[in-house]
């Protein structure tokens, strides 16, 4: 005897897989979907020079703020 638990879950399993379609399932080539183009020339130095910049951010206002020490002018 399957327990009501069980009968419920295979009902809901079931009815999700009828509901499912392939309306969104269309082709789309590797960089269609971006909203810039990949193919430029100094698209790869834009954009590690990018991830380098935002990255780096952080660290430099540390080094920034452990340089200024007390407010002294001595650096």
């Amino acid at each position: 005897m399957i327990s009501a638990i069980a009968r419920t879950s295979m009902r809901s399993r079931a009815s999700t897989r009828i509901m499912r379609s392939d309306v969104h399932h269309f082709p789309s080539p590797n960089g269609m979907n971006l909203p810039f183009d990949v193919k430029k020339p100094g698209f790869k130095f834009l954009y590690w020079g990018s991830c380098t910049l935002f990255a780096g951010l952080p660290v430099l206002a540390a080094w920034w703020q452990i340089r200024k020490g007390n407010g002294s002018k001595d650096y």
